[in-house]
């Protein structure tokens, strides 16, 4: 083999090149590579905080709201507990009535037959007198 084939590079300037020439190199290129993902990093952490800053704020008006909704709904639920309270006190006045009226009618119904029946006993009074004069010997 001759001098030219044989290009052995001793280990120290190896070592030096890599040293002074490529770490240089890839730190300069993973630096910004890693400066790059870093403020990827933040700039989204931000925004989800932003986000979740939103949905918190979100939650409390929804929370606040339904809260309103079952205050409505208890109180309408009372409301409606009391309307059908007043209905069954109405029905069973209405049934009351309803039977009062059918006294009344039936009574009046009565008052009718008796005020017809002491009509007729007026007129068989009448007959009967007539009846009395007739049988009464004409002088």
């Amino acid at each position: 083999m001759s001098a030219m084939s044989d290009p052995s590079i001793p280990l120290s300037m190896l070592t030096q090149f890599h040293r002074e020439i490529v770490v240089p190199d890839i730190e300069r290129i993973v630096g910004a590579s890693e400066r790059r993902l870093r403020d990827e990093m933040y700039a989204l952490h931000d925004a989800s905080l932003v986000r979740f800053e939103r949905l918190e704020t979100e939650y409390s008006s929804i929370k606040a709201g339904l809260g309103r909704v079952e205050q409505r709904l208890d109180s309408l639920a009372v409301e409606h507990r009391d309307l059908v309270a007043e209905v069954r006190r109405l029905d069973e006045r209405l049934s009351r009535i309803e039977k009062r009226l059918e006294e009344l009618v039936t009574s009046q119904q009565r008052y009718a037959l008796q005020a017809e029946v002491q009509s007729l006993r007026a007129r068989l009074d009448v007959v009967e007198a007539q009846v009395a004069a007739l049988q009464k010997p004409r002088s």
